[in-house]
């Protein structure tokens, strides 16, 4: 005689699996958030970069504008 019934076997079976599938879970966040970290890590590096390219068109904008305005004054 057997000292576990089918329902002792089932359960086990299916918290065995529920565990397995959480196990599953953390590993996904873990790799998910390395990945998020990574991601914001790459967009910090472009900080520098945007910034050049912003002075660099706040720059050729206020020049265009004054020569248009040079031009308008001529006329």
């Amino acid at each position: 005689m057997e000292s576990r019934v089918p329902f002792e076997k089932e359960r086990d079976a299916l918290l065995e699996n529920v565990a397995q599938g959480l196990e599953q879970v953390i590993t996904n966040m873990a790799h998910l958030n390395r990945n998020l970290e990574t991601i914001n890590t790459i967009g910090k590096d472009f900080d520098n970069v945007a910034s050049l390219w912003r002075e660099f068109h706040t720059a050729i904008v206020t020049d265009s504008n004054a020569s248009n305005a040079n031009e308008e004054h001529k006329e």
